[in-house]
């Protein structure tokens, strides 16, 4: 079984006015639509959605992939979705809660104007570019985890790294990631440097001393206050 995945688009949405009955709408897929560069060049078949969802799939909208705020269900009828032309479409009926209030705040101020959704990938098909360039198209889906209006998008740097790669990539293009990212990768396992956020590393274990950027910033920061406690201490003796 292949691993989970993520993806995020910006697309319009819409989010229910004052006074009107609170309500996210918007799509978390669209088909035939090249993602940005992910390390590869990504579509989804207007067909990938046809098998999951004729089996009536219990999805959850969450904010942020955060089961811990979740925004609707499909099974209790307050998330509904919906295959058009475009793509995945989504409804959302929020329940009246402060994060639900707050999220509807931020997208009507638009702070939060993207989508992500969270799958199962069943089948795929890549392609090597003559130009060096990889593509892959998502032609089926095994599972369809949420849709979530999201802050950050996950897995949008080119350099996203070896724990990232789907497990369905051909095994003479992953030793090409591979290599890439064994030779610049970062590859502490803590929730920040897994969202390429390595400066803000949570890891007081991380070792990585060559490739992990969250370790070099760390070093950068001891040299820096050590420089200046010894500027402070000459000027302590000058006085």
């Amino acid at each position: 079984m292949n691993k989970p995945e993520r993806r995020c688009v910006t697309h319009e949405f819409r989010v229910s006015k004052q006074g009107e009955t609170p309500q996210i709408s918007g799509y978390a897929c669209v088909f035939d639509s090249p993602s940005e560069d992910i390390g590869w060049i990504e579509e989804v078949d207007p067909k990938a959605f046809n098998n999951v969802m004729s089996g009536s799939p219990d999805v959850r909208a969450l904010f942020n992939h955060n089961a811990d705020m979740v925004l609707g269900r499909t099974k209790s009828g307050t998330l509904h979705l919906s295959i058009d032309a475009r793509g995945l479409a989504y409804v959302i009926d929020p329940p009246d809660t402060q994060v639900a209030r707050d999220l509807i705040v931020s997208m009507q101020r638009g702070d939060v104007n993207q989508s992500s959704f969270g799958f199962v990938c069943a089948r795929d098909q890549w392609t090597e570019n003559a130009d060096g360039t990889v593509s892959r198209r998502i032609l089926e889906f095994a599972e369809l985890l949420d849709v979530s209006p999201v802050t950050y998008p996950a897995f949008t740097s080119t350099s996203s790294g070896i724990r990232s790669l789907p497990e369905s990539m051909p095994t003479e293009l992953r030793s090409r990631f591979e290599k890439r990212d064994n030779q610049s990768g970062c590859t502490c396992d803590c929730a920040q440097c897994e969202a390429d956020a390595c400066t803000l590393c949570s890891n007081v274990d991380c070792n990585d001393a060559v490739r992990c950027s969250c370790k070099q910033q760390a070093s950068r920061s001891i040299q820096i206050r050590s420089y200046m406690e010894m500027q402070l201490a000459l000027a302590d003796l000058r006085k």
